[in-house]
């Protein structure tokens, strides 16, 4: 009977080594050809119109890391809009023509184009895509941090055709935060996207990597700040008083009694089901899914694997 191995077993291990550690190297050079031009933008969530108080709250965001901890100089960050919204769609046309230069520059190498976008920001990224479909430009990767469009935005009810993977990291209805915001951006044409959603028990501020730091006295987080109805004037009875003299302002002033209604209405439509450690979990999971995800699509195409859930 023929012995199977070869004849000096060492000399052939060592040559399977080699060719192993050969495509290994070849896989990375590819890697890094890619990486190298790969174009990122990044538009975070909504937030205080303070920009050093933003920047605080959001320093740790997922959509900032990313952008930090991106290894070319193609990328873009803007902090999300305020409160009122209104700045959403000129976040979306601002990186849409950061990146759309980005890959109209001619360098011989294969460019991809990476989103991201947190609540609000999570739309604008979104209208990124829909703005350089126009163009006929491919996006790569869109990643969707619990995406919200409360502004009304003139966003595409479909994630757009030329986007080739999205990823949407979502709040579980059953955490209780935040369920009047809805959702956007849970639709994509399945002939042309690869569409991958997780629900993920925690805040909508623990799905952008901001979890709460403070809840109610019960351990419960209660996302509704406590609120003074019809401030300054029920604190000062000079202004009280003057205000009650004219009908254009009378209308204005509500008893403290009234005032203490309004605001315990307002914290009690703000309690969540999530606990501080429950909600630092849960952001945790959102991040190590995303980061995840996104380190698969950056490699080449051909070696890369990319989670199915």
């Amino acid at each position: 009977m023929q012995n199977p191995f070869p004849a000096n077993m060492s000399s052939y291990v060592a040559g399977q080594i080699a060719k192993l550690e050969d495509e290994q190297r070849r896989q990375a050079e590819i890697t890094a050809a890619y990486a190298a031009s790969d174009i990122f933008a990044g538009i975070d969530g909504t937030g205080v119109f303070n920009n050093q108080q933003y920047q605080l709250e959001f320093q740790n965001s997922f959509v900032n890391r990313i952008f930090r901890e991106w290894n070319t100089p193609a990328k873009f960050y803007r902090r999300g809009p305020s409160i009122d919204g209104v700045a959403t769609a000129n976040l979306a046309f601002a990186a849409f023509e950061h990146v759309y230069k980005l890959y109209s520059q001619k360098n011989g190498r294969p460019k991809r184009i990476f989103l991201a976008g947190y609540s609000r920001g999570g739309a604008a990224a979104t209208k990124v895509c829909d703005l350089l479909q126009d163009r006929g430009v491919p996006v790569h990767g869109l990643f969707l941090f619990d995406a919200v469009d409360r502004a009304m935005l003139i966003t595409p009810g479909f994630i757009p055709k030329n986007v080739e993977y999205c990823f949407h990291a979502r709040r579980d209805p059953r955490s209780n935060s935040r369920n009047s915001f809805g959702s956007y951006g849970t639709k994509a044409h399945r002939d042309t996207t690869v569409y991958r959603e997780r629900f993920f028990y925690c805040t909508h501020g623990g799905m952008g990597g901001v979890p709460w730091l403070h809840a109610d006295p019960d351990g419960y987080i209660n996302e509704a700040e406590n609120i003074n109805l019809g401030k300054p004037i029920i604190q000062n009875p000079v202004l009280r008083s003057l205000a009650l003299t004219n009908p254009a302002t009378a209308g204005l002033v509500i008893s403290d009694h009234l005032a203490r209604q309004g605001n315990n209405a307002y914290r009690a439509a703000g309690r969540t089901n999530v606990t501080l450690q429950q909600d630092k979990a849960g952001s945790a999971e959102v991040g190590q899914w995303m980061f995840a995800a996104l380190r698969e699509l950056r490699k080449d195409n051909a070696t890369a694997h990319v989670p199915t859930s």
